[in-house]
């Protein structure tokens, strides 16, 4: 009689597939022992039969309907009795190395085999549920679970921090706070050949947002997106929780715009300034022929022109000097630090106690689940609870947290700083301190400080 031989792992570590080969061997032999012929070899390596992903080698068998099968046990055969139901169908032996012959051809076979595959079914249920429970009740404890994330290492069991890459993501934070892209930060890290943290080569903005989104970088433990603990206390961080959660309310807000593939922003006011006629858009215009009264021609110096009426032009150098120098000086003022004094202290720490106290609750609810007091259902549906709870207390934090901005900005050396400030840290600034409304003007009068209106948001 011809047969087939069947083999299967789970999990290949090695990629060597040495554990596929001894089974054929196996199986080969016994085979031999058997008289039978085997005339094929269907072999699945690295794939669980226990997750419902299709085994391509399977199905092939399935297919070709041999006479009979091989395989070194059941369970690599077959883990859900779906799958025995199939093999069933074919109404041919199945036998085994370790396990002796499963007779599918008669009622006594079958139901010896279904009882062994919904006892390995059932096994394999349990197991998930045990390591779904493990996971929950390590986050709330704070430990860290799997490979470590950009920004760490591992040195033996023990996690520490990676100097390069959390220096690479303290600057990325700090730049991105101060007002400048994510285009723009990946930039200068492609410039300077900063590892990143995927296979990439170069670095993108939905792999820098992603990874200055981890709560990982603040000491705080994920499990399936939901964050259910802090790491202890003497455990590294590349940022602290303040800092992340101000990173999330910036990189989350609605109202953040996507930046949509291009070039930087160049001018300073492009965009930002508004019409005093129509209330349109200002936009950077390269300088203009025009007709002299003596009748030559001349080239008007690069403006800033309104994109909507058209009507309202103004000389960009003139604009940004008026608008640079109004600004820089009432940073330079000791109270300049009342600008963005929009923090909200008393609703910040109270946050925050919400939150100790959640993370206190869910700590016990894992430690009640490791004693036996309560079991996997019922510390499911307590963290589900008290997860929903720290959600609405993070919200809490996010918007009580003030407007972050350069400290050196507020001081003495405030034109300092802001020359040393990128262009897109600039136009952070002034969207954040003023609003700025170029006026109607005559054509060919002198530059008017006064057709140029600042208005200050605070």
């Amino acid at each position: 009689m011809d047969c087939v031989i069947y083999t299967r792992v789970s999990l290949d570590r090695t990629g060597e597939a040495l554990a596929v080969a001894r089974q054929e061997q196996e199986c080969r032999a016994l085979a031999e022992r058997l008289g039978l012929t085997v005339v094929h070899t269907y072999t699945d390596n690295d794939i669980s039969a226990t997750t419902g992903k299709v085994r391509p080698d399977f199905e092939a068998m399935l297919k070709a309907q041999p006479e009979a099968i091989i395989a070194w046990h059941q369970d690599r055969l077959l883990r859900l009795t779906k799958d025995l139901e199939r093999v069933i169908e074919l109404n041919v032996p199945v036998y085994t190395v370790t396990a002796g012959t499963l007779d599918l051809t008669t009622p006594a076979g079958r139901a010896v085999a279904r009882t062994v595959a919904a006892w390995s079914q059932y096994e394999g249920e349990q197991k998930a549920t045990r390591q779904v429970a493990a996971n929950v009740q390590r986050a709330v404890s704070g430990v860290h679970s799997g490979r470590m994330g950009y920004g760490y290492r591992r040195e033996g069991t023990t996690a520490v921090l990676h100097p390069e890459e959390a220096t690479t993501i303290r600057s990325a934070v700090a730049r991105v706070l101060d007002g400048e892209s994510l285009r723009a930060v990946c930039k200068d890290l492609d410039a300077r050949q900063a590892p990143t943290p995927g296979r990439g080569a170069r670095w993108n903005s939905t792999t820098l947002k992603q990874l200055l989104l981890r709560p990982s970088l603040a000491g705080l433990t994920v499990h399936r997106g939901q964050v259910l603990g802090r790491a202890h206390a003497d455990s590294p961080r590349v940022i602290d929780e303040d800092t992340h959660e101000r990173i999330k309310a910036l990189l989350t807000d609605p109202r953040r715009r996507s930046g949509k593939p291009g070039r930087a922003p160049k001018y300073l006011l492009s965009g930002v300034a508004r019409c005093g006629r129509c209330n349109g858009v200002m936009a950077r215009a390269i300088g203009r022929m025009t007709t002299t009264k003596t009748g030559g021609t001349k080239r008007q110096p690069p403006s800033y022109v309104c994109s909507e009426c058209y009507r309202v032009r103004r000389k960009q150098t003139d604009v940004d000097a008026l608008v640079e120098g109004i600004v820089v000086g009432r940073l330079q003022m000791p109270d300049a630090a009342q600008l963005f004094a929009t923090g909200d202290p008393v609703a910040l720490q109270e946050a925050r106690d919400t939150i100790e106290a959640l993370d206190a609750r869910l700590s016990n609810a894992a430690d009640m689940f490791a004693t036996g007091d309560i079991d996997g259902g019922q510390l499911t549906r307590i963290t589900e609870r008290l997860r929903a709870d720290r959600t609405q207390a993070a919200t809490a934090i996010e918007a009580a947290l003030p407007a972050a901005v350069p400290a050196t900005l507020m001081s003495e050396q405030a034109a300092k700083a802001w020359a040393a400030l990128s262009m897109d840290s600039k136009r952070a600034v002034l969207t954040s301190l003023v609003t700025v409304t170029i006026l109607p003007s005559g054509s060919g009068r002198a530059f008017d400080p006064d057709t140029v209106r600042i208005t200050w948001r605070s």
